[in-house]
């Protein structure tokens, strides 16, 4: 599945995702759910500009965390991304990420269930003194 999502530079945005593997939900009691955006898509993790995860809770002033679970068996959860993970990105067209990996697996069972393009556009409050994105 592939999905385009559009923010603003700076602002901070949730949006929900119901997750599926071969047309059932994936019931995300038994995963760790991460969302990544990255320049290209051969660019390693290491370099994602925003990675989110559900196995910290979601801290907006370290960006840490970031994925809430609101329905686990319907495979339901939601993702922010806080002004900190945002502020810094030039306008644009990024590539984001949903994957899953199963919980004590060591990383064995891994599943991509979403890509798509995150657009990043600028804002009219860029230029503004005292703009907490300067």
């Amino acid at each position: 599945m592939s999905e385009t999502v559009s923010i603003y530079r700076g602002d901070a945005v949730t949006f929900d995702l119901e997750v599926t593997l071969g047309g059932s939900a994936v019931n995300l009691n038994d995963y760790l759910a991460f969302w990544t955006v990255k320049g290209k898509l051969t660019d390693p993790d290491s370099k994602a500009f925003i990675r989110k995860n559900s196995d910290s809770l979601p801290d907006p002033s370290s960006g840490v965390g970031g994925i809430t679970v609101t329905d686990a068996a319907a495979g339901k959860m939601s993702v922010t991304l806080y002004h900190k993970d945002t502020r810094s990105l030039l306008s644009g067209t990024y590539h984001y990420g949903v994957n899953i990996v199963e919980k004590g697996s060591n990383d064995a069972l891994v599943y991509t269930l979403m890509e798509g393009n995150l657009v990043v556009e600028l804002d009219v409050g860029i230029r503004v003194t005292g703009d907490p994105t300067a």
